[in-house]
């Protein structure tokens, strides 16, 4: 249940980066659309609002005309009719545009227009006379309502800094912050998801890089060190390290008692060698040192307080085992830096500490006429 439940998040988690990729485009084209839309709108409305400024400019004119004996009554009848036409293109753009609601007084502003020109109506359609006094104070009407939308377009739609503009600029912030938020929810997701693939490499490559009984460093990773410091040429030393009679351990206690043996000399190994150097299980109960030093004194005083700490017998199920170790070591000077030839002298010494029964480490350089041992380790 907990592995099914590790594959759904898993997955959740790999998916929400192509949803956050869709929801980024979702809001990028929000952004342009109310972006066109807006431009559109402001387009449309100021040439509304425009041409109806003309319309009543042209009213107000050819109404003049009229009381001058300069214009006949037709010609004042059709300017009214074209001016009528306006009003519904205007009263339908206000409806539109929802910006136009940022601007106080507009819409009552385009309605009294209408209502004015409505009640005129009746008024140029008869075939009676004009009633002068009527149409003086219309003409002053229209005028007023001229200059009152003429302000309106200039300094509230036309402008920059008009209540318009900052309507259309609030929507597009909004549309903006949008997808930034979006982009922003994305970044935190693949870094997200990039911290995790880089965490279980990690806890992977730690799984390759550990033995996975004693903690130690893994059989590829201390000879991948061992070739790293041949390629380099660093001034090191090798020591191999093998358990006496660990076979018969493993026949007499089981294979149980042999783990805990193993793990046992593992966290001694840890306690004494671990500060100078790397400790490495690379098969059964064969151990390397590798050391970055070429101290020899310094090497047999770590190894000497590691023989103290398995001088005691290792209690198991009321049974002591007694634990001893042999130890061989090269200098990779001695080796010319070659990977293979170090494990063979390194190798060879060990072997030699064993049969020789000794309990300090057995260098190979001290080695007269070595007998050819085969090798373990490839």
């Amino acid at each position: 249940m907990l592995k099914l439940a590790n594959h759904a998040r898993t997955i959740y988690q790999w998916l929400l980066a192509p949803l956050m990729l869709v929801l980024i485009y979702i809001s990028a084209m929000n952004l342009v659309t109310t972006f066109f839309l807006l431009e559109k709108y402001r387009h449309e409305t100021i040439w509304s609002l425009e041409h109806l400024n003309r319309e009543i400019e042209s009213t107000i004119h050819e109404s003049q005309l009229y009381l001058a004996k300069a214009s006949t009554r037709n010609q004042l009848r059709f300017q009214y009719e074209l001016l009528w036409s306006r009003l519904p293109v205007v009263q339908s753009s206000l409806h539109q545009d929802p910006n136009l609601s940022s601007v106080p007084g507009l819409e009552l502003m385009v309605n009294e227009v209408f209502n004015r020109v409505q009640a005129m109506d009746g008024y140029f359609s008869s075939e009676e006379e004009l009633d002068t006094a009527r149409l003086i104070r219309w003409i002053s009407e229209l005028e007023h309502d001229r200059e009152n939308l003429t302000n309106c377009l200039v300094n509230d739609i036309s402008a920059g800094n008009g209540r318009y503009s900052r309507a259309a600029w609030q929507d597009l912030l909004i549309s903006m912050v949008a997808v930034g938020l979006a982009i922003l929810l994305f970044l935190i997701i693949v870094s997200h998801l990039i911290f995790v693939l880089l965490a279980e490499q990690k806890r992977q490559r730690r799984q390759i890089d550990k033995d996975s009984l004693t903690g130690l460093a893994s059989r590829d990773f201390i000879l991948e060190k061992l070739n790293a410091f041949c390629e380099k040429k660093t001034d090191f030393c090798i020591v191999f390290l093998d358990l006496n009679k660990f076979k018969s351990i493993n026949d007499t206690y089981g294979h149980q008692a042999g783990d805990q043996v193993l793990t046992y000399v593992a966290q001694q190994f840890q306690a004494s060698l671990g500060k100078m150097g790397t400790i490495g299980r690379i098969g059964g109960d064969e151990f390397i040192w590798l050391i970055p030093s070429i101290d020899q004194q310094k090497i047999t005083a770590y190894y000497h307080q590691l023989t103290q700490s398995l001088s005691q017998p290792l209690q198991f199920n009321g049974k002591q085992l007694p634990i001893s170790l042999s130890a061989g070591a090269v200098q990779a000077s001695a080796c010319q830096y070659v990977p293979s030839t170090v494990l063979e002298y390194g190798d060879v010494a060990m072997y030699w500490a064993k049969s020789l029964h000794q309990s300090t480490i057995v260098w190979y350089g001290e080695i007269r006429n070595p007998p050819p041992l085969p090798v373990t380790i490839n």
